[in-house]
C-alpha cells in the first residue's frame, strides 16, 4: 500500500488577496498570529482574525503602489487632512465614503 501525503495547506503571504469564507469578505493578509491569520478590507480599516480553513485565495492579484485607484488615493488624501485638522465628523465621513466606493468598485 503506498503512502500518500495530504497537499500542504494554502498558506497566503503577507500582502495577498484572499476570500474569507466565514466573514464572507475580501481581505489582506496582514501577519499570522497563532493559528490565525490577520486580514484587514482592502484600502484600510480594521483587521479581524481568520482561521486558515476559511481563507481561499482571492483570484485577484494586489495591486502595485502606482496602480492604485486614483477615487481611493482621493478619498485618503481628504480623510488624511480632515483628521490633520481635526475634523473628525468629515474624517468620518471620509470613512465611510471608502467602504462605499470599496464595495462599489473593488468587490
Amino acid at each position: 500500500m503506498a503512502h500518500t501525503r495530504p497537499s500542504d495547506p494554502y498558506a497566503p503571504a503577507r500582502g495577498e488577496l484572499v476570500w474569507d469564507s466565514a466573514r464572507q469578505r475580501l481581505g489582506e493578509v496582514m501577519d499570522r498570529t497563532g493559528s490565525h491569520y490577520q486580514l484587514r478590507p482592502l484600502g484600510g480599516g480594521t483587521e479581524w482574525n481568520a482561521a486558515p480553513d476559511d481563507i481561499t485565495p482571492s483570484g485577484r492579484p494586489r495591486l502595485a503602489t502606482h496602480d492604485r485607484c486614483a477615487e481611493c488615493q482621493e478619498i485618503k488624501a481628504r480623510h488624511r487632512e480632515a483628521t490633520r485638522v481635526g475634523d473628525l465628523d468629515e474624517a468620518r465621513s471620509w470613512t465611510a465614503t471608502m467602504g462605499r466606493h470599496q464595495r462599489l468598485a473593488h468587490s
